[in-house]
């Protein structure tokens, strides 16, 4: 039974970072998307990708970007995934093993999408490739496919060098990218209607150790994150985790969230023993026991970041999650 599809906010903060910074406001594309106001307060939470893909499509077309895939992963490169992720592809040994290290991650990151390194018998190349989450037709799928080639040059460039260039790039669009982009790669072929998107890595190129200073300079910070779940309810959790302060999530709200029918959402939570009142209340208590950890932070305004009408309420709901009260459960990990 598929799961609903998400996108970590790690690679929804590049957008609107370098949207902000060339002066554009991000927040009333997030209206039109339908993304939460607060999402990019935890990097490591989740949204619908349909809401990502409608938020991206939506404001390259608005602010007329053509390229503005192509511009968020460039200027990031393989830290477009995330903040750290170069300084830990940096540790491996080889290019190749970092490629596979870096598809692991980036895979779990994206519901649906999926990247990896094919190996063709007696070529003397190798395809690194991205499929994106969304078909061919969406009107996302040019940003998105230059977001995932750039990032993956991004990880090239960790071992090869920031001056080296693919040979050849596949595109699933139709038509040739913009002369802004043919001018950053004037020595590399192009091929268009692909399948999904890739650029050509010499195999000798595989064996290549990371350039020291420049690949392990953010190598201190950890990374660590819980991955897109492939469970339906625990999924569902990823995505309200995002959404939890949100005044009024109802099942028809969360159900067109998910893409889905209320009835449909019904079922399928039925199927796993499970209903939509239940998982909530289980999120809930999730970001609570979390938010009650700071000794400065009153239960009431727990109360109401959660969207309880009141303290009493909250207090209720939270003993038959955790069979204490609030109170009680705050003087346990404070003692």
């Amino acid at each position: 039974m598929g799961a609903i599809r998400l996108h970590r906010v790690s690679v929804l903060r590049p957008f609107t970072d370098f949207l902000t910074d060339i002066g554009v406001s991000v927040d009333r594309g997030f209206h039109r998307a339908g993304l939460p106001v607060t999402a990019l307060e935890d990097v490591n939470n989740y949204v619908p990708s349909q809401r990502f893909l409608a938020f991206v499509a939506d404001m390259a077309q608005r602010e007329d970007i053509e390229d503005l895939g192509f511009h968020v992963g460039h200027r990031l490169g393989a830290n477009s995934v995330d903040p750290h992720l170069a300084g830990l592809l940096g540790q491996s040994p080889t290019l190749f093993q970092a490629i596979l290290r870096f598809c692991d991650l980036a895979n779990k990151t994206v519901s649906n999408s999926r990247m990896g390194l094919l190996q063709p018998p007696l070529s003397p190349q190798a395809y690194f490739y991205h499929r994106p989450s969304c078909d061919d037709r969406h009107p996302a799928i040019e940003q998105i496919g230059w977001f995932g080639l750039t990032t993956m040059m991004g990880v090239v460039d960790l071992f090869a060098g920031p001056h080296w260039q693919p040979s050849e790039i596949g595109l699933i669009q139709h038509h040739l990218p913009d002369r802004v982009i043919r001018e950053q790669y004037p020595y590399t072929r192009f091929r268009l209607a692909q399948q999904q998107s890739y650029i050509v890595v010499e195999n000798a190129l595989l064996d290549l150790p990371p350039l020291g200073p420049q690949a392990t300079a953010t190598a201190s910070s950890p990374f660590s994150y819980e991955p897109c779940s492939d469970d339906f309810p625990d999924a569902l959790k990823q995505l309200l985790l995002s959404y939890i302060r949100e005044k009024d999530l109802t099942m028809d709200f969360v159900a067109d969230l998910c893409n889905m029918s209320t009835r449909s959402l019904h079922r399928k939570l039925a199927a796993f023993g499970t209903r939509y009142s239940e998982v909530l209340e289980q999120t809930r208590y999730h970001v609570a026991s979390r938010m009650l950890q700071d000794p400065d932070t009153r239960v009431t305004d727990v109360a109401h970041t959660l969207g309880y009408t009141d303290a009493s309420h909250f207090s209720r709901a939270f003993r038959r999650v955790a069979g204490i009260c609030p109170k009680q459960y705050r003087q346990q990990i404070h003692h």
